[in-house]
């Protein structure tokens, strides 16, 4: 090839997780860990901020069922090179609030706002009686 060489375009690696409803339970923190942990991975995501993706799974799952709906909880994921936002779905909204605060230790503050970029609670589109909880994060 004579000349400068170009440059061929490589789009963003994207992984997503649309819908995963999980039993309350032993098996809930290893699968939700190992779901983000492939998400993530498949996003090309450094290691550190994977590690710190495992802390917001593991609030969650400590807290979760306390506040879960019928014992299930039910998580999305989408993440690219960049950014990932997990959402929580089927909460009632004292439920959620009530699971955020549950996030917090005493020398550490909430868990989830020291970790994630941007931590909200907002209506579900499907059911505006529901809310769901926004969990963003960026990779660097």
């Amino acid at each position: 090839m004579n000349g400068p060489t170009t440059r061929e375009y490589e789009p963003k690696a994207t992984s997503a997780v649309n819908r995963l409803r999980l039993a309350s339970g032993p098996a809930l923190g290893p699968v939700l860990c190992r779901v983000v942990s492939m998400v993530l991975t498949r996003a090309d995501w450094p290691v550190d901020r994977l590690e710190e993706a495992m802390l917001v799974c593991d609030a969650l799952c400590a807290h979760g069922p306390r506040h879960a709906n019928n014992g299930h909880l039910t998580f999305s994921m989408h993440a690219d090179e960049s950014e990932a936002e997990m959402r929580v779905y089927e909460f009632e909204r004292e439920d959620a609030e009530a699971l955020l605060r549950d996030t917090s230790l005493p020398v550490v503050g909430n868990v989830l706002e020291q970790v994630a970029d941007r931590v909200s609670v907002v209506s579900d589109e499907d059911d505006p009686e529901r809310v769901q909880i926004v969990i963003a994060l960026s990779a660097s």
